[in-house]
């Protein structure tokens, strides 16, 4: 049965909340989807604001914080 997680950005000022999810086998297929996201949206988020370090940061659908990953090109 699919589990939910969700994948929330954050730095050290703000945090922006995943509200949808989304569903995978286990935390290994979350955390594929997870480097997959962060190749998507690296570059934007890095040129907005380059001195910011950037967290995705991995929750079940608990909210429990299960991988933080940074966000770097």
């Amino acid at each position: 049965m699919p589990i939910r997680f969700y994948f929330d950005v954050e730095s050290g000022r703000e945090t922006i909340r995943d509200r949808d999810g989304v569903e995978a086998a286990d935390l290994a297929e979350a955390l594929a989807e997870a480097r997959s996201v962060i190749r998507e949206m690296a570059d934007a988020v890095c040129a907005d604001d380059p001195g910011t370090a950037w967290t995705l940061v991995v929750r079940d659908a608990t909210g429990a914080v299960v991988a933080r990953l940074p966000i770097r090109r």
